[in-house]
């Protein structure tokens, strides 16, 4: 992590569990952007999901540890790891480019977020820093996104391009309830952290 230059995308979330769908995106990040490598952010408390309960940030970076471990370019980034702080993505992009200066920063998020950036903390700081990929899962809305695109560029000078979504409907809260309802979970989660929830117990896993 301390070469110079590298082109590095940031993939921040709860990743409550870490899944497939996540895993496709960051993998199409790399490829589509041609990036030297992901890493994976996990925030110990998110500011925008204030009162809403997570599992463990210990749990939450394990599991990333273990779905990524055979796939390169991936990396795990323990910057947000703190439960007890909320962390604001301005921030650590901005402790990210002390520390690496010399690299060149790809935000990944969902293009629905672009419509809710102004909200954000700080958002000229991201849009300095960062290009932003946004993720467009939804093609009957590429017209009103690309509107969206071309005002956050005049409002912030931001470089944003679109990002190929796999077509995967996977969803953390959907693994959850499956887990709490009994029902089976494979295919849409690694191997090594559907045995990871197993031997935990986590999401009430009963298998």
């Amino acid at each position: 992590m301390n070469e110079e230059g590298r082109r590095i995308g940031l993939f921040g979330g709860t990743f409550d569990p870490v899944h497939n769908a996540h895993l496709a995106l960051a993998r199409q990040a790399y490829r589509q952007y041609d990036l030297d490598a992901v890493w994976f952010i996990p925030n110990g408390q998110p500011p925008h999901k204030r009162g809403q309960l997570h599992t463990d940030i210990r749990h939450r970076m394990e599991m990333i540890r273990l779905a990524i471990q055979d796939i390169p370019g991936m990396e795990l980034c323990s910057l947000e790891e703190d439960p007890e702080a909320y962390h604001y993505t301005y921030r650590t992009v901005q402790v990210l480019r002390e520390r690496y200066p010399q690299e060149r920063f790809f935000f990944i998020m969902g293009a629905d977020s672009l419509f809710n950036l102004e909200n954000w903390r700080e958002p000229g700081i991201i849009c300095k820093e960062c290009v932003l990929l946004a993720a467009l899962r939804d093609e009957h809305r590429r017209e009103e996104i690309r509107a969206q695109i071309e005002r956050l560029r005049r409002l912030y000078g931001a470089d944003i391009r679109l990002l190929g979504t796999p077509n995967m409907d996977i969803a953390a809260e959907q693994i959850r309830a499956r887990v709490r309802a009994g029902e089976g979970v494979s295919g849409m989660l690694p191997a090594s952290v559907e045995r990871y929830l197993q031997e935990h117990k986590l999401y009430g896993f009963r298998g």
